[in-house]
């Protein structure tokens, strides 16, 4: 509050340039009526203990009973005034966006400006197949009995493609380890503190697949669990690096008609995600060391991708600053996002009332939020190194995983249609 008070055209400016319609004067002028109204209640309090410290000595006691009694229910008018005004202004000021770092471009998806492009995109001499096919082929991948267990946007991962996953999760959980990075397998269902402290509430809030009756959701990625950890808590010692192993579950409202095909854009995935608490003056260092880790998975893979600077509408509410990597979808013939990499500053530290005191010095630590590792890394690597006849090479990064340097075409039958 003191930040908008003394920053209101810097905050309004912010707000529009991430596409927020947000009233800094109504801010203010709330916040000048509950200071107004938190002084009469603090005076009436007061005249309402010192009248009580009269009343042995009060000559009329009709009377001062009389005053004693006005004096409550102002007391009593104000505090509900003072409650209505903190809950509008409360609810104003959780839906106000991070702060932008000066670096991010002003605009949508299509501002956003590429870092650095790695490899040459992967060309064939014949015509590349989609993952769904390959998934097919291989038998790796089985959609529809996927949505025959929970519906559209679920699939089944098998054989070789589950070993894929096992196998890079493996690796990048031995290079975050060496690191420092403490593996975690958090629970799967959060609370709605948990998902506010992190800033998926009240932003995301349609994402979230809710339990009924309780104050549980299901969580769309271990960053919040990761963030529940710590509400509350005064940290004594910094950075905390956190991997988190889990499953994630999103509803995709509002992504009606997108990448429908295949398992781009699904309800349920896994994900390795890097969870740093850090020092402010470490925030930089730790965002770039996440985005390390996330390209030397592709580096190491050979998938040829890029890196770009999200603007400033294509960036979640609680980020300062965020870099996609993107993998080259050959079928696609475009790059698609595979892991993010969030600076959130102390946006998800301040709403989840997380401090840290070390020597002396007291603050809000900075978090970073960045994808290790997920299942769309699989696709890149079935579109990438695909063969003619359908089959699909192993990298050789994971060939001693898998036991093998090919993944055959399956035969009709191992392919398993479905047949009603």
């Amino acid at each position: 509050m003191k930040f908008i008070l003394q920053n209101p055209d810097a905050v309004a400016e912010n707000c529009a340039r991430r596409g927020y319609e947000v009233d800094i004067e109504q801010i203010v002028s709330l916040d000048r009526e509950r200071r107004e109204t938190t002084g009469l209640l603090d005076e009436t309090r007061h005249n309402i203990t010192a009248l009580g410290r009269e009343w042995k000595n009060a000559t009329d006691k009709d009377e001062h009973r009389r005053k004693a009694n006005a004096l409550k229910e102002d007391r009593s008018r104000l505090e509900t005034q003072l409650e209505g005004i903190e809950e509008k202004l409360g609810h104003i000021l959780e839906r106000l966006p991070n702060m932008l770092d000066p670096r991010v471009p002003v605009g949508g998806e299509e501002k956003n400006e590429v870092v650095r492009v790695v490899g040459e995109p992967t060309t064939f001499d014949f015509a590349p197949r989609s993952h769904e096919e390959l998934g097919r082929l291989t038998a790796t991948i089985d959609i529809p009995r996927g949505v025959n267990v929970a519906g559209s946007r679920f699939y089944l991962l098998m054989n070789e493609a589950v070993q894929m996953r096992m196998a890079l999760t493996d690796l990048f959980t031995k290079r975050a380890r060496e690191q420092g990075f403490d593996l975690v397998s958090p629970p799967y269902l959060a609370r709605r503190e948990t998902l506010f402290a992190s800033g998926y509430l009240p932003f995301q809030d349609k994402d979230n697949f809710t339990v009924n009756d309780s104050d549980l959701s299901l969580i769309g990625t271990s960053e919040q669990s990761l963030l529940g950890m710590h509400v509350g808590e005064m940290l004594t010692q910094l950075p905390l690096l956190y991997l988190g192993d889990s499953m994630c579950f999103r509803t995709e409202a509002g992504s009606y008609g997108r990448d429908t095909a295949g398992i781009l854009r699904v309800h349920q995935f896994y994900k390795l995600e890097q969870l740093i608490y850090c020092h402010p003056s470490e925030s930089e260092h730790y965002h770039q060391l996440c985005l390390e880790n996330e390209e030397w998975l592709m580096r190491e893979l050979g998938i040829p991708y890029q890196v770009v600077l999200t603007g400033s509408q294509d960036l979640g509410a609680p980020g300062r600053m965020k870099y996609d990597t993107e993998a080259w979808l050959p079928f696609q013939e475009r790059y698609r996002e595979t892991t993010s990499n969030t600076n959130m500053g102390d946006f998800q530290a301040r709403r989840g009332r997380i401090r840290y005191k070390i020597d002396g010095e007291k603050g809000f630590p900075h978090t970073i939020s960045a994808t290790g590792f997920c299942d769309r890394l699989i696709i890149a690597i079935m579109e990438n190194y695909q063969q003619e006849d359908g089959s699909i090479r192993v990298p050789k990064l994971l060939a001693p995983y898998l036991g093998t340097d090919l993944i055959p075409v399956r035969p009709v039958e191992q392919q398993r249609p479905m047949v009603r």
